[in-house]
């Protein structure tokens, strides 16, 4: 399938999902290579894809988990700059379950994300560790450190 994506020598669209993976107190987080700071897991929707669809695909394919109670805790509009490069993302953000009992020490991996190799390090912290990361974007950590109690919707320029 095709990532819902426009890539032009000014900038960059694209629609992603992401999850919040608990198991007890900590929370699942990733670095990807070349990164100097930590995110959530996710990835692209793909045409045709609906988001609930995406993130149960992408969980299984970045995270090696089935998910169950999935739920749609915001949508971000993100405006960000990168060097000469201008980004728009659309994301949606959801807390979500595992189906099978987690293991919570850090890992890597290595993905094949269509094709492109990628190197991943996955980090469990508790919310009073993930004060004190580089963790982007910063009002998703802070909806994952104070919690929300009704669907977000958020646009940041930064």
């Amino acid at each position: 399938m095709i990532d819902i994506g426009i890539k032009t020598e000014e900038g960059k669209f694209k629609f992603r999902v992401c999850g919040i993976v608990k198991s007890g107190d900590k929370m699942l987080i990733q670095k990807i290579q070349g990164n100097n700071f930590y995110c959530l897991a996710g990835g692209h929707v793909e045409l045709g894809e609906d988001t609930l669809t995406a993130i149960k695909r992408e969980m299984l394919e970045e995270v090696g988990i089935h998910t169950k109670n999935e739920k749609l805790i915001s949508v971000m509009e993100n405006f960000f700059e990168n060097g000469e490069r201008v980004f728009h993302e659309l994301g949606f953000y959801y807390e979500v379950e595992a189906e099978e009992k987690l293991d919570t020490n850090d890992y890597s991996v290595e993905e094949n994300d269509k094709g492109e190799m990628k190197h991943l390090d996955y980090k469990w912290v508790t919310k009073e560790q993930l004060k004190d990361i580089d963790f982007r974007p910063v009002v998703i950590k802070d909806l994952m450190v104070n919690g929300s109690k009704q669907l977000e919707h958020i646009v940041f320029k930064g």
